[in-house]
């Protein structure tokens, strides 16, 4: 499997996305995108462009893997996760609505 798909994959699992999803959110049907990760074939830049927003990412870590910044973003919100296991529902129920209010 190519690098970018291996990513792709990656993403989605870390953006809680399904495939499907990605497929609707980026104007294609999910056979398509099945079809390209399958036959191991890359979308045209434009295609790649969407998936790679939708996914809050970057194309160049798509195709490479590599993006210190997107890796720093992770990290610290994977140093985060132990400290929001320790929280009230209702202060986790007020983080959601301060990060909903972020986008």
């Amino acid at each position: 499997m190519l690098q970018f798909w291996t990513n792709v994959k990656e993403e989605l699992e870390y953006n809680l996305i399904t495939q499907k999803e990605l497929a609707s959110a980026i104007g294609i049907s999910y056979n398509t995108l099945q079809s390209w990760i399958t036959k191991d074939r890359l979308p045209d830049a434009e295609q790649a462009l969407k998936i790679a927003k939708q996914l809050n990412t970057s194309i160049e870590y798509l195709v490479t893997g590599k993006n210190e910044e997107q890796k720093g973003i992770k990290t610290n919100l994977q140093n985060m996760i132990p400290k929001l296991n320790r929280l009230s529902n209702e202060n986790l129920e007020l983080i959601d609505v301060i990060a909903g209010r972020l986008k």
